[in-house]
């Protein structure tokens, strides 16, 4: 009830009768808990809605001074912890109990077990104190530290043994691989499926692709990337070509067989799940991938198709003699039979003589050597001309170009020793095809062909050694031609034009005499019906008996089997 006030006046009063239940329902329907309850204990003489006696000491009370009531909650547990609180005593002294029994048995299995687990440990100290001293390390005194480092070592010496194992798988793999394709070892098909089932990798194949993936210009990638860097790429370019074959559910094993040529063998399978791709469409795909990711290029030699792991060795040979024509072929290239049917063999004792004749034309400072070489390269490259040959080509090239130019003015042969001799030497390995080595080779030889001829042009002799020469190529059929009287022609000294003359063009006046007589014997012999007397005279040879002598010193053969060997070689 609460009093209507106007002023200071009581006016009246406004009583609300409330139904006390109501308000409990009302208060214990918002509690989120089941365990909680809430209470009211009206003011004066008005009934308890609960009896304070069933109160909790524990319980919350909240007064209202607007209505004079005291509000109070409850929890279940409450009730519970005040009865488990008279037992709290005995618990607590169960507990004790439980821990000194235990305790107790702990020291007595100790002692039981004490001497075995003390055996154990002095072994493995004196294990421990043996190793020590053999790597020169400290003693430890704690056992529990001991332990903790032997299964430490136990541990790492597991994850060792286990890497080991992998490694070791990979190189048997690695090994068979490459003795199959090098033709070391020789598997029938069911051997081959037992040692992949081995190896637990896939066997089946209607027919084997081998393609040989060689990377062009080697030497400058190595000196490009660290050895770390190398290996990087390597795996790159194996694993983007096994990439590839999965892609088209093929399986693929590979080998390297030299550090810049690796070898795929490629499972071509009938089946629902595969896709069939030729070997060279997959080389062109591989040979793609390459030039767009990586900074290098590569050029493919494939060999023909196998049907029996037997014959995996000659698809193996036929990929590396497609692959060995890059020179004749060209770099970043894809090379199968098809391309390299129309190369024929190569003629080793033909480009020797042609390499003497432009070098001996390039010491006489003869117009025409290059001109020589350029039809070589033109020959060469007809033909099946690998690498390794080419090689040859440059070491053959140098050692004729040593040998003319030691007969040479010796400042020409400073010349060569000190500026070009190395920069022809890395010709053996530096170009990758043919037309890399014609230009390069080109380039260096009339780059020494111009220093030599400023050297030349800056003696006073050398003018004097050429008109000599010059004289000679336009009398040489006159038989009265000699030492006195060219001398007498270039108001010299015959000692003193001799020796010029070997200074200059590195040989004898009387052997470059000789020669030009009877270089134009041979041609008179080859391409006429003269006879030989005739051609005797053509030449400066009065008696035709000192001209067989000649003839036959230097040829070896008389001029009459000469001619006869010539002309059955034109019919």
């Amino acid at each position: 009830m609460k009093h209507y006030y106007h002023g200071n006046k009581k006016q009246g009063a406004i009583v609300v009768n409330v139904k006390v239940n109501s308000i409990l329902d009302h208060l214990n329907s918002i509690s989120e808990s089941d365990y909680n309850s809430f209470g009211l204990i009206v003011k004066r003489n008005y009934e308890l809605a609960n009896s304070k006696k069933e109160i909790a000491d524990s319980a919350n009370i909240v007064y209202s001074e607007y209505t004079g009531w005291e509000y109070y909650s409850s929890s279940a547990a409450d009730r519970s912890y005040a009865t488990l609180s008279v037992f709290s005593g005995r618990w607590m002294l169960i507990v004790v109990i439980i821990i000194v029994l235990a305790l107790v048995g702990f020291t007595l299995v100790t002692h039981l077990l004490y001497k075995p687990i003390q055996a154990i440990l002095n072994k493995m100290g004196q294990c421990f104190i043996r190793k020590s001293e053999e790597v020169g390390v400290n003693h430890v005194k704690n056992e529990f530290t001991f332990i903790e480092m032997a299964l430490d070592q136990l541990l790492k010496k597991s994850s060792d043994y286990e890497s080991l194992y992998r490694e070791d798988s990979l190189l048997r793999q690695q090994r068979l691989f490459y003795d199959l394709l090098a033709g070391h070892q020789t598997l029938s098909d069911k051997q081959f499926e037992t040692q992949m089932t081995v190896l637990n990798m896939p066997y089946l194949f209607d027919r084997l692709g081998v393609i040989i993936v060689e990377m062009d210009y080697y030497t400058r990638f190595t000196e490009k990337y660290k050895p770390s860097d190398q290996q990087l790429l390597k795996f790159i370019i194996e694993n983007a070509f096994h990439d590839l074959g999965q892609q088209y559910k093929l399986f693929v094993w590979h080998a390297w067989m030299e550090p810049n040529r690796i070898a795929f063998v490629v499972h071509q399978c009938k089946s629902e799940a595969s896709v069939l791709k030729s070997t060279a469409e997959l080389a062109s795909e591989f040979q793609a991938w390459i030039g767009h990711n990586l900074e290098l290029t590569v050029t493919i030699g494939i060999g023909a198709d196998s049907d029996s792991i037997e014959t995996i060795a000659e698809s193996y040979r036929n990929a590396r003699e497609n692959v060995s024509l890059k020179p004749v072929i060209g770099t970043n290239t894809v090379i199968d039979n098809r391309v390299s049917s129309g190369k024929v063999s190569i003629d080793n004792y033909a480009y020797l003589q042609a390499i003497e004749s432009i070098v001996h034309s390039f010491r006489k400072n003869e117009c025409d050597w290059n001109e020589k070489l350029i039809q070589l390269f033109k020959q060469l490259r007809e033909m099946r001309f690998d690498k390794p040959e080419m090689s040859a080509f440059v070491q053959s090239f140098v050692l004729q170009m040593e040998k003319e130019i030691n007969v040479l003015y010796p400042g020409i042969q400073q010349i060569w020793k000190n500026e070009f001799l190395y920069k022809f030497t890395e010709l053996c390995n530096q170009p990758e095809t043919l037309d890399e080595l014609e230009k390069d080779l080109m380039g260096t030889m009339s780059a020494f062909e111009a220093i030599a001829a400023q050297d030349r042009q800056a003696r006073r002799h050398h003018s004097i050694a050429f008109q000599a020469k010059s004289y000679i190529d336009t009398h040489f059929a006159d038989p009265v031609l000699s030492l006195s009287g060219v001398s007498a022609y270039l108001k010299l000294q015959p000692s003193s034009l001799s020796q010029l003359f070997k200074e200059e063009l590195g040989e004898k006046f009387i052997d470059y005499v000789l020669r030009v007589r009877l270089e134009y014997a041979k041609r008179l012999l080859s391409e006429t019906d003269e006879p030989i007397q005739s051609i005797a005279e053509q030449i400066g040879y009065q008696n035709v008996i000192s001209f067989y002598r000649a003839f036959k010193k230097i040829q070896e053969i008389p001029p009459g089997e000469y001619r006869n060997i010539h002309r059955a070689q034109s019919k």
